[in-house]
């Protein structure tokens, strides 16, 4: 009975084990690609700077995905998530617009930590309006809320 269980448990843990899906190293070609989408990003964030509650153009930050998702790298799962984002961020209605753009936001600073691909960027998260964004350098510049502009944390 013990042996049973033994080699059930063993089973699983192996079937697990093997069942995970390898993950595709970042390539050569995505680095520059990336580095395009977090231009593209601290271009939107800079328009959202000098703005109050209208939805931004990211005809450009979404090509920029897109380039992303076709080089089939390493990065491609996550650029197909952060494409999903923008959809709703391209919507005519601010809020809605804002909550995408947080999304996205999320999902790139987190594509950066787990490969190493800051280049002087950084998360920040803003508890008042329960927004993230990623932007360049280490100032709390809030582009959801004009009226808190400085209001956020740097999140390592």
């Amino acid at each position: 009975m013990k042996q049973r269980k033994i080699i059930l448990i063993l089973t699983i843990l192996l079937s697990i084990a093997y069942c995970k899906k390898e993950q595709k190293p970042v390539t050569e070609a995505e680095k520059p690609l990336f580095e395009s989408v977090l231009s593209e990003n601290d271009k939107v964030v800079k328009s959202l700077l000098t703005t109050e509650e209208v939805s931004p153009n990211i005809s450009a930050l979404l090509a920029s995905v897109e380039a992303l998702q076709a080089a089939k790298g390493g990065l491609e799962p996550a650029a197909q998530e952060m494409r999903t984002a923008l959809e709703t961020a391209k919507s005519p209605d601010a809020k809605v617009s804002f909550v995408g753009l947080s999304k996205f936001s999320e999902l790139l600073a987190d594509t950066m930590k787990a490969n190493g691909l800051q280049s002087g960027r950084n998360r920040f998260y803003c508890p008042m309006v329960k927004k993230t964004w990623v932007f360049s350098g280490q100032r709390i510049e809030n582009p959801y809320a004009a009226d808190m502009r400085d209001c956020g944390d740097l999140i390592p």
